[in-house]
């Protein structure tokens, strides 16, 4: 049976999310969102986690913080319990760093970028950790935020109101109608089932990927895939994001995220060729961390859980490269620009900018649909599960007498799900008891990501839960998941071994890096003899 649609979209990152959404808001409610693997599992979950509001690129590229100006404040308002409750503090040490701060009020005063000049002592006191050696301190609404729920709430707002999502499935090719792309052969590899779709339009927001999209339709775009690396701390050195004040560059940023008691080191910048042949690299974990500890020195003693990287989506048609590449978003029309029709590409931006992204996606969209824009209300109506920190922590104090789970835990089981939160404990009582220490997960979140989140195996899992992203990452965690999985979901036994596994493996990758740096050596090998010494599995490699 053929299927048809008004509009495909491609990929499951925050803009491809952002997109589906903003579709079925105006009316498009006929609209498939396509993604190869999961939610979130490529340059949106490997992202800083930064939530920008202008501050980083208010002198190196202004119209950048406008838009992140702007949209910080939108998610704040739309999708609050995805964004940590705290903002940012920025500091001068140097002369060049002073100097560059009188550049950056200026600039933050021209387009009404919110901050407060703060007294050194004031900086020090909230933040003890930073050094007394720093001549000043603004603080800003920079924040950090939850990358993978931001996506997941997106996709699902979308799906509430008519569209479908379908994860790993994989687009292997453009079906063409002369120089028309009028639909995709798309590679189901669950089911391991090839099928095609037909649309009226479609819309390429497949990220560091879009080139390897358009070329299925006959033509390539200037995408300068472009590697970012962040280190991952078990503990919060400080309680807000932390930034230097400077031009952009290799570890200028701590960000702090207070529901999930992890820091974040970044973020490198190097172009790759292959977006998926991206490993972190040690001598840029280094180069970062002793950047950062130049304010706050008592970095070089936190543990580092693991490193992981995002691939940036960046465009251009000239020969720059790197941080010299603009983090603009860029629209692209194939029918103006290449002579192929049925098909738009949206890229470039990030991802604080998303959803103003897909914005401008779907205006065109909007034009080439039917011949004119609709209203977005993106940014005015509320994204699935949308709470205030003031009614999570009223729903979280009600888990907590009813089901006896933690206080502590209860706090992040609201931050992560929003008013949902009693909703799944009420659907899986059975479950309603803490099953990761570090993260403090709840086992009643295994039953509803599987059933209602749309999660093929336990690294979906993760992305929804966030579980073994915590000190232990996953070592005690995970095969408790495998118990629930196997007797609430009807699981078979080699099933759930088979998600077990394929998760510990997964998370090895991240492990091995840090266990080279030092920090990670004593957990690597417990894991290593618990699941291959114990377990007699084969697995913990990097192939």
């Amino acid at each position: 049976m053929r299927e048809n649609f008004d509009v495909v979209v491609i990929g499951g990152g925050t803009t491809g999310t952002g997109v589906i959404r903003d579709l079925v808001l105006r009316g498009f409610k006929n609209s498939l969102l396509l993604e190869r693997d999961d939610l979130a599992a490529g340059t949106s979950g490997g992202c800083h986690s930064a939530l920008h509001g202008g501050s980083r690129y208010v002198v190196s590229d202004i119209q950048t913080a406008r838009e992140c100006l702007q949209e910080n404040q939108v998610y704040r308002k739309i999708v609050p319990q995805v964004v940590d409750p705290t903002d940012a503090i920025w500091v001068a040490k140097t002369d060049e760093q002073m100097e560059f701060a009188q550049k950056w009020m200026k600039n933050a005063d021209d387009i009404g970028l919110p901050y407060e000049i703060i007294s050194v002592e004031e900086a020090t006191s909230e933040e003890p950790l930073l050094t007394k050696d720093i001549r000043f301190a603004l603080r800003t609404i920079d924040t950090g935020f939850d990358p993978f729920r931001l996506c997941i709430a997106q996709a699902y707002d979308a799906k509430k109101k008519g569209a479908q999502i379908r994860t790993h499935h994989e687009v292997i090719g453009a079906l063409m109608d002369g120089k028309r792309v009028v639909g995709l052969r798309v590679l189901d590899k669950t089911e391991n089932n090839i099928y095609e779709v037909y649309a009226k339009l479609i819309i390429n927001a497949a990220g560091p990927w879009c080139s390897q999209i358009t070329e299925m339709a006959g033509f390539a775009i200037p995408m300068k895939p472009n590697k970012g690396s962040t280190g991952i701390y078990s503990m919060r050195p400080t309680k807000t994001l932390i930034g230097i004040l400077r031009t952009p560059a290799d570890g200028d940023g701590l960000v702090s995220q207070g529901f999930q008691n992890t820091a974040l080191l970044g973020t490198s910048s190097v172009d790759v060729d292959d977006p998926d042949d991206a490993d972190p690299g040690m001598d840029e974990i280094k180069i970062m961390e002793d950047s950062v500890a130049e304010i706050i020195p008592d970095l070089r003693e936190a543990r580092m859980l693991r490193f992981c990287t995002g691939v940036r989506p960046l465009y251009t048609t000239g020969e720059e490269t790197g941080r010299n590449i603009s983090r603009g978003m860029f629209l692209l029309d194939h029918e103006e620009m290449e002579g192929v029709s049925g098909m738009i590409t949206i890229t470039g931006g990030k991802y604080a900018t998303a959803r103003l992204m897909a914005e401008v996606a779907v205006d065109m969209a909007c034009e080439k649909l039917v011949g004119k824009v609709l209203p977005c209300t993106s940014d005015k109506e509320l994204i699935y599960g949308a709470t205030t920190k003031e009614e999570a922590e009223k729903e979280a104090q009600e888990i907590h007498e009813k089901y006896h789970i933690p206080r502590y835990a209860a706090h992040k089981f609201t931050a992560r799900y929003g008013e949902f939160a009693k909703t799944i404990l009420e659907k899986y009582p059975d479950q309603a008891y803490v099953i990761d220490d570090a993260v403090q997960m709840i086992g009643s979140e295994v039953c509803y990501s599987f059933k209602e989140e749309d999660v093929e195996n336990f690294k979906d899992l993760r992305r929804r839960t966030r579980i073994g992203m915590g000190q232990e990452q996953g070592t005690f965690s995970i095969y408790k998941a495998g118990g629930i999985a196997q007797q609430a979901l009807d699981m078979t036994p080699a099933e759930a071994e088979e998600c077990v596994l394929g998760y510990v493996q997964e998370r090895w990758k991240g492990i091995y890096f840090a266990a080279q740096y030092g920090d990670q050596l004593p957990l690597s090998e417990l894991m290593q003899e618990m699941y291959v010494g114990m377990g007699s599995y084969d697995v913990l490699s990097l192939e």
